[in-house]
């Protein structure tokens, strides 16, 4: 073998090694940010609510298998009788890097029929989020709703869930 051969041999297998390793580094940074969640099921009645530090809420389980640096995993929830949208972020989402997965809470004010959406934020909009809950605390817990799911979250996935029956206390 020549070393022009040798030369154009090394080239070919540099360039296809690059080649196979953006291709590939790509998909899993690009498939690898689909969010989801696991609980609630589609159609299916919310888990038990808990206390959490003062809250009373629903956890909401998923998986995530990465998560780009300076990203947050946020819960939105909407209201289906008048579509309104909140986020909750009176606790942040535990996203667990090693298993690909999280928890978060949400709080349902009383509704009957809700959508969670999870969505992948980015600094910016963790910023606006983070912004809406002072605003909120500032004017004692009175928050209105978000317009619409900012356009910066390309990533998320919603279900549509429904709220189970307060029990109701009987005197004795």
């Amino acid at each position: 073998m020549t070393p022009t051969a040798i030369v154009l041999a090394i080239s070919t297998s540099l360039i296809a090694s690059v080649i196979y390793a953006t291709i590939g580094g790509g998909y899993r940074r690009w498939f690898g940010q689909e969010i989801k969640i696991t609980d609630p099921q589609p159609e299916s009645v919310l888990a038990a609510a808990e206390d959490i530090g003062g809250v009373i809420a629903h956890p909401v389980y998923g998986t995530l298998k990465y998560l780009s640096r300076g990203h947050k995993i946020w819960l939105l929830v909407v209201d289906e009788s008048g579509g309104n949208i909140w986020p909750p972020g009176f606790t942040p989402v535990d996203y667990r890097k090693e298993q690909g997965t999280w928890k978060g809470y949400i709080h349902v004010w009383g509704w009957h029929q809700i959508t969670i959406v999870a969505v992948v934020a980015p600094p910016t909009t963790q910023d606006y989020f983070n912004y809406y809950q002072k605003l909120g605390r500032d004017f004692n817990s009175k928050f209105p709703p978000i317009s619409r799911i900012p356009p910066e979250c390309r990533k998320h996935v919603s279900v549509h869930a429904r709220v189970p029956p307060v029990p109701v206390k009987t005197g004795s």
